[in-house]
C-alpha cells in the first residue's frame, strides 16, 4: 500500500494497543530498502531484521547512533529522516522521551507494514528462515492488474477513507502490542498458500526480543485481523471493479463516438 495508508493503519493499531500514535512513523522504516532499487521490498521487509531496524530508526530520529547498527542502514535512515519527520510534523507527533514502551510500539508499526503489504504484492516476511511468500492471492485473481488504477487515481483516497471510517476500529477490543504483532505473524502464515508453517512464528518472536503469547487474547486478535482483511478485500473489489467498469464504459462511448464521426464523414 502507499505510505499514507501504512501510516494510518499503524496509527489505528497503536490506538487499539493504547500506545503513542507517534510510533506510527516506524511503519515507514521498511522503506529504507527502496535504494538501491535491487533491495526494494527485500532487504528490510523481514521480521528477522525488525528489531535492529527499529532500534536504528528510533536512534536516528532521536539524533543518536546506537550500538549494533550497520552502516548501510544508518545511512539510509539518515537519507529518509526528513521524509519521516515530515509525516510526524503533518500529524503533530513527537516521540515520547524515555518511553519504556517505545521498542514494542515501534515494532508493532514496523510489522504492520509487512502485513499490509500483502495486499499489494507477494512478500517474504520471514526470510531468510522461510523464503516463501504471503499475499492476497484470491483478491488478485478477482481484480487483475489493479495498481495503475489504485495508485494513480483518486481510488486510493476513497478506499483509505472508507477503510479507516469502518466500524471495525470503533468496536475492537484493546490488545497489547506483542499480541497484535504475533497475530499478524500468524495471519502472514495463513496467507502463504500453506507454504509457511506456523512454527516460524516462535523464532520470529525471539528475533524481535518478544515473548510468545497464547490464549484467548491471541485468538481474538487473529480474528480481528481476519475481519480486517475481509473488509479491505471488499473495499478493493468495490472500488476497483466500479472504477474499471466506469473506465471501460467511457472508453466504449469514446470509440462509439469515433465510429459515428467516421460514418458521418
Amino acid at each position: 500500500m502507499d505510505s499514507q495508508t501504512h501510516i494510518e493503519f499503524a496509527d489505528r493499531l497503536l490506538a487499539i494497543a493504547q500506545r503513542s500514535r507517534a510510533y506510527a512513523v516506524a511503519s515507514l522504516f521498511p522503506q529504507i530498502d527502496r535504494h538501491p532499487h535491487v533491495f526494494h521490498r527485500m532487504y528490510a521487509h523481514t521480521v528477522f531484521k525488525a528489531a535492529r531496524l527499529v532500534n536504528t530508526g528510533l536512534g536516528t530520529l532521536g539524533g543518536e547512533r546506537r550500538q549494533g547498527t550497520i552502516d548501510y542502514e544508518v545511512r539510509r535512515f539518515e537519507e529518509e529522516k526528513v521524509r519521516f519527520r515530515a509525516y510526524m510534523k503533518a500529524n503533530s507527533w513527537t516521540l515520547p522521551v524515555a518511553d519504556p514502551d517505545a521498542f514494542q510500539s515501534a515494532l508493532l508499526a514496523f510489522v504492520s507494514h509487512l502485513y499490509l503489504d500483502t495486499f499489494n504484492q507477494p512478500t517474504q516476511p520471514f526470510a531468510p528462515l522461510s523464503i516463501y511468500c504471503a499475499g492476497q492471492w484470491g483478491l488478485w485473481e478477482r481484480i487483475g492488474d489493479f495498481r495503475l488504477t489504485l495508485y494513480t487515481t483518486a481510488v486510493i483516497d476513497r478506499l483509505r477513507r472508507d477503510l479507516f471510517s469502518h466500524r471495525l476500529w470503533r468496536t475492537s477490543d484493546p490488545f497489547a502490542p506483542v499480541t497484535l504483532i504475533q497475530a499478524m505473524l500468524y495471519r502472514l502464515c495463513r496467507l502463504s498458500l500453506e507454504r509457511i508453517g506456523e512454527e516460524v512464528v516462535a523464532p520470529a518472536m525471539r528475533a524481535m526480543k518478544l515473548d510468545t503469547q497464547s490464549g484467548t487474547q491471541l485468538a481474538r486478535a487473529c480474528e480481528f485481523f481476519a475481519e480486517f482483511e475481509a473488509v479491505l478485500i471488499d473495499l478493493h473489489v468495490r472500488h476497483l471493479v466500479s472504477e474499471n467498469a466506469a473506465a471501460a464504459s467511457a472508453a466504449a462511448s469514446e470509440n462509439k463516438g469515433k465510429r459515428l464521426a467516421e460514418l458521418a464523414g
